[in-house]
């Protein structure tokens, strides 16, 4: 990568979250539960400690966070996908659909989830929450369009 290239991927990220602020707060929500995963494998699998009966100090659980970590990503990747080359404001509802799909996806491995994996639960249903919101906001922008218009003399 050459510098000149460098230089304008760095400007074309900073137009990115410049354009809507709420991309920010997303990123850096991303960011916070990105390290949440990873720091959520150091503590104790309650699964492992009081039902299998495994005594402490349990191992790392590498493999769960790589995983988590790399779904995340594709989840991240989707929704930017999603954001940059979609004009409708369908888009909303196809990012809430993809949010509840993880969601559905992980939330059936609650039952005994090891505490990193219920960081990634929260997170999915975070975004959720996020996406089901905006599409509220976007159904009652098109509300007040179509029902409080002013019409011109």
């Amino acid at each position: 990568m050459t510098i000149k290239t460098h230089r304008g991927f760095g400007k074309t990220t900073m137009s990115y979250f410049r354009s809507k602020p709420l991309r920010v707060v997303f990123a850096i929500l991303w960011i916070i539960f990105v390290g949440l995963i990873i720091t959520l494998g150091f503590s104790t699998d309650p699964y492992l400690l009081h039902v299998q009966n495994i005594p402490l100090p349990h191992p790392y659980p590498i493999e769960l966070v790589v995983i988590l970590i790399m779904a995340m990503l594709f989840h991240l990747s989707l929704l930017v996908t999603m954001d940059v080359y979609m004009d409708s404001r369908w888009k909303f509802f196809t990012m809430l659909g993809t949010s509840i799909l993880f969601l559905f996806g992980f939330g059936m491995m609650a039952m005994h989830a090891p505490p990193s994996l219920s960081g990634m639960i929260f997170w999915t249903f975070l975004s959720s929450l996020l996406f089901l919101l905006l599409c509220l906001w976007q159904v009652y922008l098109c509300v007040l369009r179509r029902f409080f218009r002013r019409e011109s003399v």
